[in-house]
């Protein structure tokens, strides 16, 4: 057999990659959430308000959800969706053909980490890859690119907030500043991760659908 004709299994790693994507979203919210308290519960100390016990409670819950583990979680997220990216861009190119695919097989994963050409080059290949696997007529794009957006101005945001936790919190202002970033990290973190599990989802489908049409 032709091995660029071959299919390759994606839905399981689609699922596994999905679930991890989920798991940071969700320690994201955590992380916004965490600093949202400590920065009430400062307020409220300098108000008068807050006791001891509060303060305490707000600054160990922040600690916990700041710690080591969810930096170590990127590393399978980012391993497991480099797997099933690899593999639906393969599957891509024998559905749609050479022609299909702006950019080499390679680009599937050296563009996520190439510098300067990790500002455009994963979206020409996601959107390739969406492109020609959809059956029948090509499916709207227009979801893709605000997904790529918010990926990136997400990672600009989070790099400000993780420079911004690395200099002392002095004040009310730079606490201030850190929930303003995180919040806003968050959010274009939980945009960015709704499309993306929904591209995944439907690739994997189309996919699959088309492959067992094909041996029909």
């Amino acid at each position: 057999m032709d091995r660029s004709k071959q299919h390759r299994a994606v839905v399981g790693w689609g699922a596994a990659a999905s679930l991890l994507i989920l798991a940071m979203v969700a320690g994201d919210i955590l992380l916004a959430a965490a600093d949202w308290r400590v920065y009430l519960v400062v307020q409220d100390a300098l108000a008068g308000k807050a006791t001891e016990a509060e303060f305490t409670a707000a600054a160990d819950f922040w600690d916990s959800v700041r710690g080591p583990r969810w930096l170590l979680l990127l590393v399978p997220v980012y391993a497991v969706f480099a797997v099933w990216m690899w593999r639906a861009r393969l599957n891509a190119e024998a559905l749609g053909g050479p022609g299909s695919q702006r950019r080499a097989r390679a680009w599937a994963l050296a563009g996520w980490i190439t510098p300067v050409a990790n500002l455009w080059v994963p979206y020409q290949v996601v959107s390739d890859v969406w492109k020609a696997s959809a059956p029948g007529r090509s499916a709207p794009r227009a979801r893709l690119a605000v997904w790529w957006g918010a990926l990136l101005v997400g990672t600009y945001v989070g790099n400000g907030y993780v420079n911004l936790v690395k200099n002392e919190l002095d004040t009310v202002d730079d606490l201030r500043r850190l929930v303003t970033l995180s919040t806003t990290s968050a959010v274009l973190d939980v945009v960015a991760g709704v499309i993306i599990l929904h591209v995944i989802h439907r690739v994997s489908t189309w996919q699959t659908q088309r492959r067992a049409e094909a041996r029909r």
